[in-house]
């Protein structure tokens, strides 16, 4: 029997297109900023509780487009 698979045995694109399909699922595809967050969390590169800091930052700010 093959062992299971686990997050850390995907590639940055299958969780990617994982994410993706949720959301699109759910009538909320995602932005390629959003896109961009996701592959710097994956990648190391920033923290998710650094993302939603940016995030939140960018729509108290007003310049959510």
């Amino acid at each position: 029997m093959a062992a299971p698979r686990t997050t850390y045995t995907r590639t940055e694109d299958e969780i990617i297109a994982a994410v993706t399909a949720g959301h699109v699922m759910a009538g909320m595809p995602p932005t390629d900023e959003d896109i961009a967050a996701v592959r710097r969390v994956i990648r190391g590169e920033s923290t998710v509780e650094e993302e939603l800091a940016q995030f939140r930052g960018t729509l108290r700010s007003g310049k959510n487009t």
